[in-house]
Formats: C-alpha cells, sequence, structure tokens
C-alpha cells in the first residue's frame, strides 16, 4: 500500500514540475513596433515593424498586430478550394504555411478550418495601383550601386475611390513597414497595404532582390475586371514569395514561371531587380494564358501598361483615358542616353511624373496622389522614404494644391 501511494506521488510530482516544452517555433519573437511618419492629424500613420524568430512566431505576432486593428480572417464560401489553397502553400509555399498556422492559433483557430482563409489579412480589398518605377544598375549610377526608384500613386479617398464618410477612413491611411528576420527564409524590408500578412507593394530582401508591383491599367480599360479567389499566388503575395525565397533575377524568373497565378482585384504586373544590375518585367497577357518576360538592358522603367504589348514608344495610343504612356514617355527619354545618374537625378527624374497636385473638388470622389517616393539601394539593402501626409491650398495658385510629404526616412536591413 505504501509502495502504490509512493508511486502516485511521484506521479503527481512529475506532472506538477515537469509542464509540456514549449516548441521552439513558438518562442516569443523580438518585436519593435514604431510610428515613424504621419499620426491621427495626418492622411496616413506609417509604422515600421520589426519581427525576429521563427515563422510561426511571425505569422502570430502579425496577426496580434491585425486583431488589434478589428481585423479577422476571411470566410470562406468554398471548403474545397480552401482546402486546396492551404495544402498548395504548404507544399509549395512551406515559410508562409507556418506563417498561416501563427495565424490560426492567434485567433484560436484550427488551421484545418476551411470555414476560414489564413493566407490574407485583409485591412481593405487591394485597388489599382498607378504607379511610376525606375531601375538603374550600378553601373549607370555615380555610386556605383544599383537602385530601384518607385512612385506609389493611389487614391487619397476609400477603397472604391470615394471621399470618406463619417466612420470610414482612407484605404491608405495605414500603411506598414515590415523589417522581417525570420529563422528559415531571407530577411526582408518591404512596404506592405491591403493585407498584413503578404500584401507586399515594394521591397527587398538580404540577398539584394528588390521587387515592386504596379497596375496594369491597360488591361482593365480593354477588358474589364475579372478577379477570382482562386489558388496559388493573388497579385500581391507572389512578391512575399520572392522575397522570402530568392536570391537574384535568376531565381525569381523561375519562382515566378513556376507559381500558380490568379488576381483577386486589379491584374498587375512587376519589376524586379537584383544587386549583379540586372532586372525583369513580368507580366501577363491580358487573357492570362500566356506570361512575359522582358530583360532590362541599362536602366528599366515601367509605368502601367503592359511593355509587352509594343515593339516601341512609337506604338503607344496617340490619346488615351489613362496616363500611362505620358509617364512612361518621360521617364524613357530622362533615361536614354545618359551615362551615369546622381541620387538627385534619379529623385527628380521620378519628380517629374509624380502626381502635381491639381485641385479636385469633385462632391464625390476623392484624388489620387503619389503617397510615397521609394529609392532602394540595393548594394547597401536600405530604403529611403517620405510619405505624403496632406494637403492645403496654393495661396498663389487656385489650380493647384500644396502636398506635404514627410522627410525621407532611412532604414537599412543588418
Amino acid at each position: 500500500m505504501t509502495k502504490w501511494l509512493l508511486s502516485i506521488a511521484v506521479v503527481s510530482f512529475c506532472c506538477m514540475t515537469l509542464p509540456a516544452p514549449t516548441p521552439a517555433d513558438a518562442k516569443e519573437p523580438y518585436f519593435k513596433e514604431t510610428v515613424v511618419a504621419g499620426g491621427p492629424d495626418h492622411f496616413m500613420e506609417v509604422r515600421h515593424v520589426i519581427i525576429k524568430g521563427s515563422n510561426y512566431a511571425i505569422g502570430k505576432k502579425v496577426a496580434e498586430i491585425a486583431k488589434g486593428m478589428d481585423i479577422r480572417p476571411i470566410p470562406f464560401i468554398d471548403p474545397l478550394t480552401n482546402k486546396v489553397q492551404r495544402e498548395y502553400m504548404e507544399k509549395t509555399y512551406p515559410i508562409f504555411y507556418q506563417r498561416m498556422k501563427g495565424v490560426a492559433d492567434a485567433y484560436n483557430l484550427r488551421l484545418d478550418d476551411n470555414r476560414y482563409d489564413f493566407t490574407t489579412l485583409f485591412q481593405f480589398p487591394i485597388g489599382p495601383p498607378g504607379c511610376s518605377v525606375v531601375f538603374y544598375p550600378g553601373s549607370f549610377t555615380e555610386s556605383g550601386h544599383s537602385m530601384l526608384s518607385r512612385n506609389y500613386d493611389f487614391t487619397t479617398g476609400t477603397i472604391m475611390g470615394r471621399r470618406p464618410r463619417e466612420n470610414e477612413v482612407p484605404v491608405m491611411s495605414h500603411p506598414f513597414i515590415f523589417e522581417l528576420h525570420p529563422d528559415e527564409g531571407y530577411a526582408s524590408l518591404s512596404i506592405c497595404a491591403f493585407d498584413l500578412l503578404g500584401g507586399v507593394l515594394d521591397g527587398i530582401n538580404s540577398e539584394g532582390l528588390a521587387v515592386a508591383i504596379l497596375g496594369d491599367d491597360e488591361t482593365v480599360m480593354n477588358f474589364g475586371r475579372k478577379p477570382a479567389v482562386g489558388i496559388g499566388m493573388n497579385e500581391l503575395s507572389s512578391m512575399r514569395y520572392l522575397l522570402d525565397n530568392c536570391k537574384d533575377v535568376d531565381e525569381a524568373k523561375e519562382a515566378l514561371l513556376y507559381l500558380k497565378h490568379f488576381y483577386e482585384f486589379v491584374p498587375c504586373h512587376y519589376i524586379i531587380a537584383d544587386k549583379n544590375g540586372r532586372s525583369f518585367i513580368f507580366e501577363f497577357s491580358p487573357l492570362r494564358n500566356n506570361t512575359h518576360i522582358i530583360d532590362g538592358e541599362g536602366p528599366q522603367c515601367i509605368t502601367n501598361h503592359p511593355v509587352s504589348n509594343y515593339q516601341s514608344i512609337e506604338e503607344f495610343p496617340e490619346e488615351s483615358p489613362i496616363n500611362t504612356y505620358e509617364r512612361y514617355k518621360t521617364l524613357h527619354a530622362a533615361i536614354t542616353g545618359k551615362k551615369r545618374f546622381t541620387i538627385e537625378e534619379i529623385t527628380a527624374i521620378n519628380a517629374s511624373v509624380a502626381d502635381p497636385g491639381m485641385t479636385f473638388d469633385h462632391p464625390e470622389y476623392a484624388p489620387g496622389r503619389t503617397l510615397w517616393h521609394a529609392l532602394y539601394d540595393i548594394d547597401r539593402k536600405s530604403l529611403s522614404v517620405k510619405f505624403y501626409l496632406g494637403e492645403r491650398p496654393d495661396a498663389s495658385d487656385p489650380s493647384r494644391m500644396i502636398l506635404d510629404y514627410s522627410d525621407y526616412l532611412e532604414f537599412q536591413l543588418r
């Protein structure tokens, strides 16, 4: 009897003093969140978020940020598609799959619950970005560093472009600069919006691969939008995939050709560049049944029409309701025939195609503006960026507004 009681006591002691060990990937990550531009009294509030840890922990921490913003996983109406999408991510993108696990746990849900999509944490649906980007190989810059210079243009209103009503906020009022240092996959620095988990608009990774996404306005104009909720990578998550997995242009090309793509809101195309001075544009045919890779030869520019549709600038439409062609012509003329560019010249070239801030008095719709200019120094793995904070009337010219921007902010992957 005494021996039996002793055994019970030993078992009880062990149960009390030896709890189940915490899995390594569940350890609390390093986390720092800082407001770096704007605030409640400005158009936008920009946050720089640094997370270092396992991909599971990164996913969970991002989900906790989303929960604080009243963002929840999207209910999914097609359980079979959701199941196949989850399995696709597990096999094709295991880094992201681990982040999905963290998201599910943060919301106290099961990852295999097909009622919810754990691949996204949408702030707002994705809209059509109207942007202008130029890549400069290091052999064309005074510093000898390869540079990606990007204007991000978007509405200052709601996702539908309307002026926000009471209790509404502008769709671009809370962009994030995510700096991720995972234990598996490459570290990255990226500007994100729409989707906190995978919504990369432009960024760079620790290997010197830089990416930027641009809306394809011409395809929308000629063929309309045909969005879908499918299996594979949406228009933003493919950029997150490249930053996590690819070290150079060659790997990025293979990845984009290998991945299954769909768009949830708007067709887009991309420019990708690396520290070796190489770049390419990746885009889809209007019917999405073909892809095109356009290699850069020296400086390479892109705006909001498929470059693959035209053999030369002379083929551009003479008149168009979208201004992508004029911006492209301006950029192309500025970068053609010149052997070296200073940082000041690179910045000025993008400024020449930025939104000029014309007065916009439409009672329902809000104006579009250049919301940031981002300059990626690929050799330094750094980002210099200024953000739009608001506007005010220009007393000297009633037809214009004075656009207020933050100072250029500096970030570097280390």
